[in-house]
């Protein structure tokens, strides 16, 4: 009866969550231009400070920064798998913080939330928007332990 009863479950509970999990998968990102600390030449990074790191997702005519609405946001290290690890977004904003007409979207992050090291040269972010479009961005930075 015992074997039955897993041979049933596994015909019935292993075909219909596979297939769920295969809808549930993400969809290409939209790639998009970043900067980390927007204003700043170097984007340095010391992981010893307090507060938010700033990076914003630049507007441009193929992406209205102004019509993505976030739902969650996650900063990690490029060099590590692409997935939603990292930093979550704390809030965010929008503004046109490179003044060329284009209002950008603003997020923030807590430093001590990083999961950076000295080794760190560049960071991704990776967003997902409520009607489940994702967008992605990589920049240089450098690593303050």
């Amino acid at each position: 009866v015992l074997t039955a009863l897993l041979l049933l479950q596994a015909l019935f509970l292993v075909g219909p969550l596979s297939v769920h999990a295969e809808e549930m998968t993400c969809p290409p990102p939209v790639e998009v231009a970043i900067d980390v600390k927007p204003g700043d030449v170097v984007d340095k990074i010391n992981l010893a400070s307090r507060g938010l790191l700033p990076v914003a997702v630049f507007g441009a005519q193929d992406f209205d920064a102004s019509l993505y609405t976030p739902r969650v946001a996650h900063l990690h290290d490029a060099g590590a798998p692409m997935d939603c690890s990292g930093a979550e977004a704390v809030r965010w904003t929008y503004t046109d913080v490179n003044r060329d007409g284009w209002v950008d979207l603003v997020f923030f992050f807590r430093v001590q939330d990083l999961i950076l090291t000295a080794s760190t040269t560049a960071v991704t972010l990776m967003a997902h928007s409520t009607d489940h479009i994702h967008i992605m961005g990589t920049d240089a930075v450098i690593v303050k332990p």
